[in-house]
């Protein structure tokens, strides 16, 4: 593997803080940060390789592409691989202001639903500042109804990403959709 670029791997840690919903900045969000990616998949990672990966800890060396890739798959890609490649379709970029949803920019009673590949949508309402929502209705998704969510934007071809999540008082962690395929269609239904 040639030595990753510096540009990448911080591109790959802020999409991992987009998923995790914080920049990591002591050691229990680093303690927190490696409980998640575990309980997201079967992989582990150290919570000493996340403090030296986001320069809590200095450190000489790269990190490893077993690694990235642990990293990566958090994120929704298959590797370090798929997660470069996806970064360098520069070709496949342009301006699509009507696809995008930025939640801070929204009203209270605002609502939205997310589409995505095999039947699967969510409906939400925005509930508080800035970025608060509740699920009205799903297809085919583990949100309910009722469900409370932090989302801070929604894109078409990026995963939907809900972070913060309760069922009632029930803490859920962060849910991640269409990881695969990305956000399909985003439609404005109105206010409640």
């Amino acid at each position: 593997m040639d030595r990753p670029k510096e540009t990448d791997i911080n591109a790959l840690k802020t999409a991992v803080e987009n998923i995790f919903g914080a920049v990591p900045k002591s050691p229990s969000d680093f303690d927190r940060l490696s409980a998640t990616i575990s309980a997201g998949g079967k992989t582990n990672i150290a919570v000493s390789t996340l403090k030296r990966i986001w320069g809590y800890v200095p450190s000489p060396h790269t990190p490893t592409y077993t690694t990235l890739s642990v990293l990566a798959r958090f994120v929704g890609y298959r590797d370090w691989d798929s997660f470069r490649l996806h970064l360098n379709c520069d070709a496949d970029s342009g301006f699509t202001p009507d696809c995008i949803i930025v939640a801070a920019n929204e009203k209270i009673g605002a609502t939205f639903r997310a589409e995505w590949t095999g039947r699967k949508w969510c409906e939400i309402e925005k509930i508080a500042e800035p970025t608060r929502f509740r699920v009205i209705e799903t297809m085919n998704i583990k949100l309910q109804p009722g469900d409370e969510i932090t989302i801070t934007t929604i894109a078409i071809g990026d995963m939907f990403v809900a972070t913060n999540c309760t069922r009632g008082s029930k803490p859920l962690g962060t849910y991640a959709g269409a990881r695969k395929d990305g956000v399909t269609a985003v439609h404005r239904l109105g206010s409640h």
